[in-house]
């Protein structure tokens, strides 16, 4: 990286519900390929959701082989599009829990330092089938006037609970509170951390209907997307207007100081595998999302926006899209190209570990919440009572409860999926009915 491209970060991310299958025909690093900037970013980081089966999630040797076989893929992807540029791309963490991976490869690795690693679960019975993955590094640099900086960047991905219904969403909801409070990083923080920048992705599963219908406007609405020819102010339109996490957002009740890209590609989910076809057992959602805390200083008013002091001083977003031509899982995968000031955001964490709402108004300047949007008058601004580090209950249930229900989930899969496991219950159906008869039958 050149000097003056040091005061910015780079970053390339990438999250795929991989809906448990296997690319045998080497489709996933073709339409990698296609998508990767040509410049080269100082970060890949990968993300991927049901990247093996419930039952292989529950043992992590099995698990953490696919992460790792997916992770060389990527690596010979990225050593294929960047093979003019003589740089070695190396993998700085890996981490995985259930059927959820992330996976962390830069091209510049002396440039990194302190990883850290962490994980969560929330699904039923505090399982792996849903929860979050994260890392978090140090990135060092130097700067025009010689002087040497230092940031940390939180990656997280996560899997949240599915299906329509306002039960559902507030579930979702509770769910980010709960993993951006119990995933402990080892330094005193979660998640959340002053001066570090922060970025939360995958299957956040939000739907577009709350109670689905296939006759309802909404759907047609959204089918329309695809069957006519629609612009990106056409996809945004309806985003607007039916996507919930936008309007929860919106409304300050979800990821209050994150923003995202402008969503216009179409739904990444629900199709049927291996076509471009809705199933429309679902309503069309935009499940799969990639978003960065966007509380920076410079973010203060609109004049700002259009200064070069703010386009310096704030990310940039170089491109947010999907794939929709990746066609063997049920959703598709998104991805996020931008430049990050080497200036962190203002924490939203308080001193005593609280979250800290912001102005929706410094969120007014991305898309989806736009100047003349109306925000809700019933938000506060800031510190809260919801504590945002992890706390001794965390740790017992992610240290004992969710290892024993993992346990209990994978062996009991496997007894009734797998031929092995068929024929150990039967042997021991065998041996309980012959030690009946022998010790009770004939006393």
């Amino acid at each position: 990286m050149d000097s003056e491209n040091e005061e910015r970060i780079p970053l390339f991310l990438f999250t795929f519900n991989r809906n448990k299958k296997n690319d045998v025909e080497g489709a996933f690093v073709t339409k990698l390929l296609e998508v990767l900037p040509k410049k080269i970013s100082l970060l890949y980081v990968f993300g991927f959701e049901e990247l093996c089966s419930i039952m292989e999630g529950c043992f992590p040797e099995i698990a953490h082989k696919k992460l790792v076989d997916i992770n060389e893929e990527l690596l010979m992807a990225l050593r294929k599009k960047y093979s003019d540029y003589g740089v070695k791309f190396r993998t700085l963490a890996l981490v995985q829990r259930g059927a959820m991976g992330l996976t962390a490869i830069t091209p510049y690795y002396s440039k990194f330092d302190d990883i850290r690693l962490s994980s969560s679960a929330c699904g039923y019975g505090y399982s792996s089938m849903k929860g979050a993955v994260g890392i978090r590094l140090r990135y060092k640099t130097g700067t025009r006037d010689g002087k040497k900086k230092e940031v940390e960047l939180t990656l997280v991905n996560a899997h949240l609970s599915a299906y329509e219904g306002e039960y559902y969403y507030r579930r979702r909801n509770e769910q980010l509170i709960q993993l951006m409070r119990s995933m402990d990083f080892g330094d005193g923080y979660s998640v959340l951390k002053p001066r570090a920048h922060c970025f939360i992705m995958g299957d956040l599963n939000y739907r577009t209907s709350k109670a689905y219908d296939r006759s309802s406007t909404i759907t047609k609405d959204i089918i329309d997307l695809q069957g006519e020819p629609s612009s990106k102010d056409d996809v945004e339109r309806v985003v607007e207007r039916y996507d919930e996490l936008t309007l929860g957002r919106k409304a300050g009740e979800v990821l209050i100081g994150f923003s995202e890209g402008c969503v216009s590609f179409p739904p990444t989910y629900k199709y049927h595998t291996n076509t471009a076809i809705y199933n429309q057992k679902r309503s069309p959602s935009w499940c799969d999302r990639i978003f960065y805390l966007s509380t920076y200083r410079e973010h203060n008013s609109w004049r700002l926006r259009e200064s070069e002091t703010d386009k310096t001083a704030t990310p940039e977003v170089k491109e947010y899209n999907s794939i929709p031509s990746l066609l063997f899982s049920d959703h598709r995968p998104v991805y996020l190209s931008i430049d990050l000031p080497i200036t962190p955001p203002e924490s939203i964490i308080s001193p005593s570990g609280c979250l800290q709402i912001t102005s929706l108004e410094e969120d007014a300047i991305h898309n989806h919440l736009s100047e003349n949007d109306e925000i809700s008058p019933n938000i506060a601004n800031g510190p809260t009572l919801i504590y945002m580090k992890t706390i001794q209950l965390d740790r017992f249930i992610q240290n004992l409860i969710s290892p024993t229900s993992d346990w209990m989930i994978g062996y009991f899969l496997w007894c009734i999926v797998t031929y092995k496991g068929r024929f150990c219950v039967s042997i021991v159906v065998l041996l309980c009915w012959f030690l009946f008869r022998i010790f009770i039958s004939h006393p």
